[in-house]
């Protein structure tokens, strides 16, 4: 893979993990707020919550794009860095720590959802058994 193409993935994931950071962030508070019953700190939690996600959903897309625009073999290794794959070489290093660390922190985040998301909702619960429910 060419080292721009590298580095353009690079940037797109290290915005991922700063969205990331700041959903994770205002869900913590949210988190608070719930506990407080805190409602109006709830509904404006949730609805700052919302411009961060839209922008990770970009931020996505912008990845995909870059991947869909590679030739086939550079496609299929960014995918493989993407999904948690080994570097190939050492210029893939920083991505690899990088898509490894928001890993971690989506799990962390998606734990802290559910929680947030059972004690708002109770029995209504988008999630059940740790599975997100499937709507249609």
């Amino acid at each position: 893979m060419q080292q721009p193409d590298l580095l353009d993935a690079l940037v797109q994931t290290k915005r991922l993990g700063n969205l990331l950071i700041e959903i994770f962030d205002l869900t913590t508070q949210l988190a608070e707020a719930v506990d407080r019953e805190d409602q109006v700190s709830i509904q404006m939690l949730l609805a700052m919550r919302r411009e961060p996600i839209d922008k990770l959903d970009l931020a996505n897309g912008a990845l995909k794009k870059k991947q869909q625009s590679l030739p086939e073999e550079d496609a299929q290794q960014l995918a493989s860095l993407l999904n948690g794959g080994p570097a190939g070489s050492p210029g893939e290093d920083k991505l690899v720590e990088q898509v490894a660390a928001n890993h971690r922190l989506l799990e962390r985040l998606v734990a802290l959802d559910q929680n947030v998301n059972r004690k708002l909702t109770r029995d209504k619960s988008v999630y059940t058994n740790g599975q997100t429910q499937k709507n249609g």
